[in-house]
Formats: structure tokens, C-alpha cells, sequence
């Protein structure tokens, strides 16, 4: 189908930085991994930090490891700690303003769903606080734990595109890094719309683009 004539049916849209502040899993990550860490070895929750903080680099965002909890969990030594963290993670889950507000916008005439590199715990995590989410999207495709891909590379928007069993040109994706939510669904001939909060941008733009 030419480029020309397609229109958007299906609107797809990152998770953590997008539709739910990152505060769950930075608190997750960056405080609770590193407390229990320390707990568990004896020593200060600073000194933990170093190490788990060095240990996250050295794996790194290109390896599909550095995206699951229970990887880490195994790794320090912590794994019956998980389901705790999680929950506790879970209490710090918060829908973005401007999300509630596009989602109420679009759903009914959008097929809307989900695309993330987030692991399905985390998934889960965020779908059981946040009912409007749960009511609004019809998929979550996960990178991880559905394809077993670190970050979101092309073949994972391939692999979506694929399974709605749409052109790519029908899709617009919205999300937060240049990379992974522009550049990467740009290259299959998704539409693309990168959120920069900081800079002004926000999801209501997604409304303006696609009456365009």
C-alpha cells in the first residue's frame, strides 16, 4: 500500500517515561536492589550502591540481562526478596497527566496498545495500579520477555507490525527515546512521535499529528 493512502488504526505507545512516570522502577533499580544488596552482605546501603550501580554498567542496555529483575535477583544473591521489591515498586506507580488525557482522547477510535522494552513483571507491576490501562489497550508487546530482545530494535517493530497484522505506515508509536521510539520504528515506516516532556513536548501532541 502506498504510503499516501494509509491511515493511522493503530496507536502504539512506550511505557516507563511515557504512559507511567519512571518513579516505580528507578525506586525499584536505584534503591531497593541496592538496600537488599546491602542487607543481605553486611554492609552500607552506599557501599552496595557502588557495587550494583558498577554491575548494571558493566552488563549494559545491548544485553537483554540488564533488563531482567530476576537476572539480578539470582546475580546479589537476593532472589526471595523479589515479589517484595516488586510490590513495593508497585506502590509508586503513577500515570502521566497528559497520558489519562490522550488515552480518554482516542480510545474507541484507535486500536491502542502497548510496545516496550519493559519485562512483563514489570508489566503486571504497572497494569494492576493502573486501571485505565488495563481497560484502554488491547496488546502489550514486550521485547524482552516476548522475543527475548534487549531495548527495542527494528525486529522487535517488525514483530509487531506482524502480529496486528498491519502496514507499517498504519501504526504511530509514541515514546520517549530517540533511538528505540523514533529512529528504530522510523526505519520500518512507522510513524514516530518522540516525547521530551522537559523540552515541551508532551503526548497531546500525538492529538494535533494525527487529525494531520
Amino acid at each position: 500500500m502506498p504510503r499516501g493512502e494509509c491511515t493511522v488504526k493503530v496507536v502504539s505507545f512506550d511505557l516507563d517515561g511515557t504512559l507511567v512516570h519512571r518513579d516505580y522502577v528507578d525506586y525499584f533499580w536505584l534503591e531497593l536492589v541496592p538496600r537488599l544488596y546491602a542487607e543481605e552482605r553486611g554492609m552500607s546501603v552506599e557501599e552496595a550502591k557502588r557495587v550494583v550501580l558498577a554491575s548494571y554498567e558493566e552488563v549494559g542496555p545491548r544485553d537483554i540481562r540488564w533488563y531482567l529483575p530476576s537476572y539480578w535477583f539470582h546475580r546479589f544473591g537476593i532472589s526471595e526478596h523479589l515479589d517484595y521489591a516488586l510490590r513495593e515498586a508497585a506502590r509508586r506507580v503513577r500515570l502521566c497527566e497528559d497520558a489519562a488525557e490522550v488515552i480518554e482522547a482516542l480510545r474507541g477510535s484507535y486500536e491502542l496498545v502497548i510496545s516496550t522494552s519493559a519485562p512483563r513483571v514489570f508489566i503486571e507491576v504497572v497494569m494492576s495500579r493502573v486501571p485505565l490501562l488495563r481497560e484502554s489497550f488491547t496488546r502489550v508487546f514486550s521485547s524482552t520477555s516476548d522475543y527475548g530482545l534487549p531495548g527495542k530494535p527494528v525486529e522487535f517493530f517488525a514483530n509487531v507490525i506482524r502480529e496486528l497484522g498491519v502496514e507499517p505506515c498504519e501504526v504511530l508509536h509514541a515514546g520517549d527515546d530517540e533511538e528505540f521510539d523514533y529512529e528504530n520504528p522510523s526505519k520500518l515506516g512507522i510513524k514516530a512521535y518522540l516525547v521530551d516532556r522537559e523540552g515541551g513536548r508532551d503526548l497531546r501532541g500525538l492529538l494535533s499529528l494525527l487529525q494531520h
